[in-house]
């Protein structure tokens, strides 16, 4: 295992992302944002695109993880692979300082040859930075530890086509009920009480995002339960 692999085990990871429609958006921004959930406790960030992860780095040393997101801006839906598809875009955040690159290991659309192929070509590119596999299903999560290449199974993709208000408990006891890699729980953390649920259902770390540092979508979340209540 690698070292900042161990680093990550039995931590809360915090994603600091912001998409350019919302007031957050800008390297600063996230810089600032990290430093107030470093000040809360938080021991490693999960941050995107190269100038972001490059700013946040100036903090300190502690656990970067590094994506890509190539968005198309002809599409509001996510239904592609959009998180570091390449390996330029796997490259531009590595450099950019991460010590954990993360990226889409879903067999959605491409083929598993397709997945290992661009995951040879980093490994071979950048043998010690930790790679952590973006999964939808069970299934990615075996294909992508077949390939001997990943270091950690998430479940980042888990709630893309089924959004839900809670995390993906099942997937979290599926991964570790058939892998042997580190498993980090991701999406729909919300509450302390589904912090608990992935811990028990076995995550090895945990991520946390919307429910922290995107201040519109607490509000939105407030907001409808309180048009529901009243009415």
């Amino acid at each position: 295992m690698k070292e900042v692999v161990e680093k990550l085990m039995g931590k809360v990871i915090v994603s600091c992302q912001a998409y350019e429609d919302t007031p957050l958006y800008g390297a600063e921004n996230m810089k600032t944002m990290a430093r107030s959930v470093l000040m809360g406790g938080a021991e490693a960030i999960r941050a995107c695109w190269p100038q972001d992860i490059k700013a946040i780095r100036s903090l300190g040393d502690f656990p970067i993880i590094g994506l890509n997101k190539v968005l198309d801006p002809n599409r509001e839906d996510f239904d592609y692979v959009y998180i570091t598809p390449t390996f330029e875009s796997a490259k531009s955040v590595i450099e950019a300082g991460c010590d954990v690159l993360a990226l889409d290991c879903t067999l959605r659309y491409r083929s598993s040859e397709e997945l290992y192929n661009l995951l040879k070509e980093i490994r071979e590119a950048y043998p010690d930075i930790a790679i952590m596999a973006d999964c939808e299903t069970l299934e990615d999560a075996i294909n992508a530890e077949s390939t001997g290449m990943v270091d950690i199974l998430s479940t980042t993709l888990a709630l893309l086509h089924r959004p839900q208000e809670y995390p993906d408990r099942d997937l979290v006891r599926a991964i570790k009920a058939n892998c042997t890699l580190p498993v980090n729980a991701e999406g729909s953390i919300w509450e302390l009480a589904d912090l608990q649920s992935v811990v028990d259902a076995g995550a090895d770390m945990v991520c946390i995002g919307s429910a922290i540092t995107r201040p519109h979508l607490i509000t939105k979340r407030f907001i409808k339960y309180n048009e529901k209540i009243r009415n």
